[in-house]
C-alpha cells in the first residue's frame, strides 16, 4: 500500500513539475497584405503600422492577401522548405516555420499579381527567428 502511495506521489510531483515550465507550443502570427491610402503593405492583423514579426521554429505564419492573388519569395529556403508560394485571390497562405531556420532576420518579397506591384512592409517586409 505503501508503495502504490509513493508512486502516487512521486507522479504528482513529476506532474508539477512539467505544469510549471513553459511551454513551447507554436503559435500563429498572423499578417495582411492590402493597399493602404493606395500603397499595398504587408502588415500585422491587429496593427497596420507593424509588418515585421518575431517567431520561433515551429510557429505558423498566416498570410491573407485582400483583393488580389500574389507571389511570395523568401531569400532563405531553410525559413518554410523552399523559395516561392502562390497564392489566389481568397485563399491564405500558411507556412510553419522549419526546425532547419537559422536564427536572425530573413526578408522577403510579395508580387501583388492585380497591380503587378510588390508590396512594402518595411522595406522589405521581415520575419526575426529567435529561438
Amino acid at each position: 500500500m505503501s508503495a502504490v502511495l509513493g508512486i502516487f506521489l512521486i507522479f504528482g510531483l513529476f506532474s508539477e513539475i512539467l505544469q510549471a515550465q513553459p511551454q513551447n507550443r507554436p503559435t500563429e502570427h498572423n499578417l495582411v497584405i492590402k493597399k493602404i491610402n493606395d500603397e499595398w503593405r504587408v502588415v500585422h492583423a491587429d496593427d497596420e503600422t507593424k509588418s515585421t514579426i518575431v517567431v520561433n521554429r515551429r510557429d505558423r505564419i498566416r498570410w491573407v492577401v485582400e483583393g488580389s492573388g500574389a507571389s511570395f519569395q523568401f531569400d532563405d529556403e531553410t525559413l518554410f522548405g523552399g523559395n516561392t508560394r502562390v497564392i489566389q485571390e481568397g485563399n491564405p497562405l500558411v507556412l510553419a516555420v522549419g526546425n532547419g531556420a537559422r536564427i536572425g532576420t530573413y526578408t522577403y518579397a510579395v508580387f501583388i499579381h492585380a497591380d503587378q506591384v510588390f508590396a512594402r512592409g518595411e522595406s522589405p517586409p521581415r520575419i526575426i527567428v529567435e529561438r
